[in-house]
């Protein structure tokens, strides 16, 4: 990855940011892992990219698909969120991420809006909008809401629907992504 990443793939980038910052494979090393991230970020998609080959100097130029900017714009909030406490750049990574429609990204700033910001009705939309996508946990999400709002019968429907869900793929983009905190949760 390290030498794709060189040559400025997005996926690369991605993939990177994820190594460390889960700890899998390298060590965790979090500011290795924004740096990635932020990378695949600023990537858009069709964007010409030019790369240099370091072993014979020659220059080349490709457009690139980025099917992970907005995965990684939601990998950043998470790490904002979680780990270093930094609401305002959590806020700002996972709306980006939302706004885009990546489903576990609407649902992370569903739970942002819900827990940090306290705008139920902004999480219940973010929950919507990702539940259009069969993403189980924000059918649950859902279903917590109604539960709390005393609709038992929507509530047990989005019940329903969570478990029918749990097991459908995440895919983003035509792209399907595993995502291992999203596995664990």
């Amino acid at each position: 990855y390290e030498l794709s990443s060189y040559f400025n793939n997005p996926y690369a980038h991605f993939m990177l940011g994820n190594l460390y910052s889960n700890g899998d494979i390298l060590n965790i090393n979090l500011l290795q892992a924004i740096n990635y991230f932020s990378k695949s970020i600023k990537i858009n998609s069709g964007e010409k990219i030019k790369t240099k080959n370091p072993m014979n100097n020659q220059i080349s130029f490709s457009y690139m698909n980025n099917n992970y900017r907005y995965i990684s714009y939601n990998s950043l909030g998470l790490i904002y969120m979680t780990i270093l406490k930094n609401v305002q750049k959590a806020e700002d990574n996972l709306k980006e991420s939302a706004f885009a429609e990546y489903p576990f990204g609407q649902n992370n700033f569903g739970l942002f809006s819900q827990f940090y910001l306290n705008k139920v009705a902004n999480a219940e939309y973010m929950y919507e909008r990702s539940s259009k996508h069969n993403f189980s946990l924000a059918e649950y999400n859902l279903g917590y809401l109604k539960e709390i709002d005393k609709k038992p019968s929507e509530s047990i429907q989005y019940y329903i629907q969570a478990s029918d869900h749990v097991n459908e793929p995440l895919v983003y983009r035509d792209t399907h992504y595993d995502d291992k905190r999203l596995e664990i949760s």
